[in-house]
């Protein structure tokens, strides 16, 4: 068995008739909860996902879901965003781990904080801010 999920990231820089762009600003926060609740409305009416958290900061909005499929799911997530203003999406990213893979996941050194073990926990994989690029 396998546990997949995806998230959804928007940069704070790309949406759309916001005035502060600052990491944790309110308005990118409002629109985060708007495009969320927009996308998880498409993928509990297809049955595709349901939502599992979300994050804001280093200057991105982010929300995911736990899903069935991959394809299905993103197609489902661009129709649903097509023409409206939450169709600047950043990227989406898929995460699949099997119960096999827990036992192999390393130990970063660098302190998570409370968001970042939550964003582990949630979206089973390091936030984008800890990750080496």
């Amino acid at each position: 068995m396998s546990d997949k999920s995806i998230e959804i990231i928007y940069s704070i820089a790309d949406i759309p008739d916001i005035t502060d762009r600052s990491a944790f600003s309110a308005q990118a926060l409002d629109f985060r909860n708007a495009a969320m609740e927009h996308i998880e409305s498409a993928l509990t009416v297809a049955n595709l996902g349901e939502w599992e958290g979300a994050e804001i900061g280093a200057d991105e909005v982010s929300f995911g879901f736990s899903v069935y499929d991959f394809e299905q799911a993103e197609a489902a997530v661009r129709q649903a965003v097509s023409g409206t203003r939450y169709a600047g999406i950043c990227e989406i990213v898929r995460c699949e781990l099997s119960e096999n893979d827990f036992g192999g996941i390393a130990v970063d050194a660098k302190p998570l904080g409370f968001f970042g073990m939550l964003s582990l926990l949630i979206f089973r994989r390091l936030p984008k801010r800890f990750r080496d690029n």
